[in-house]
Order: structure tokens, then sequence, then C-alpha cells
């Protein structure tokens, strides 16, 4: 569960990255950007209620921020990312379960997964 979590936090990270560097510099998305589409993603997936579509683009947002600085500072040590990726994931999902309610946790979850097996085909 705890690997499966990390996984599907990096694979969310990989995608939006590597979209990014397929881009010119100038054209790749902002930290704002990145979190403002996982919270529009959030949002249509798990039919958030307008009381917590603000709350939980603020916490994609921290996070967002959180996951460039592991980027940045990790000089490509893939497991120096995984540990700090793995322990933001779960500072993460303990901010979600104070707004989502456990169906839309639960269903979080079970995206997060079906992402992985789609990324796993690829």
């Amino acid at each position: 569960m705890k690997k499966g979590l990390f996984t599907a936090a990096l694979l969310l990270c990989t995608l939006v990255l590597t979209n990014a560097q397929n881009q010119p510099r100038s054209q790749r998305m902002s930290v704002e950007e990145r979190a403002k589409m996982i919270t529009e993603w959030m949002t249509k997936e798990l039919n958030l209620t307008q009381e917590q579509i603000n709350p939980v683009d603020s916490i994609n947002l921290l996070f967002a921020k959180a996951q460039q600085v592991i980027f940045q500072s990790s000089d490509g040590d893939r497991e120096k990312i995984r540990e700090s990726m793995d322990a933001l994931e779960k500072e993460k999902e303990i901010s979600f379960a104070k707004i989502l309610t456990a169906k839309q946790l639960d269903l979080y979850k079970k995206k997060q997964a079906e992402m992985i097996k789609m990324r796993r085909k690829q």
C-alpha cells in the first residue's frame, strides 16, 4: 500500500514532468498550473464539492512546490527522490483525509492505482 501510494504520486509527477520536458521552456507548466491541473482532475474524478475545491487546490499547490524542491535538490539520486516523495505522499494523504470523504479518499487511491497500471502498459 505504502509503495503503491508513492508510485502513484511519482507517476503523476512523472507524467506532468515528462509532458513539460517535451515543451519549450517558455511553454512548460508552472507549479501553479500543475497544481490547478491536478485539482481539476480531482474535482472531476472525485466529484468534489464547492467547499472542497479551494482546500484541495491549496494542498495540491503546497505539495507541487515541495515536489519541485525535491526534484531540484536530489541531484538525480533516485533513492533520495523515492524516500522524499514517499514521506511527502503520506503528508498529502493525511491532508486530503481531513477534506475528502472516506469514499472520495478511497476513490482517489483507486484512481492512482489505475494510473500506475496504465503507465506500466506503455
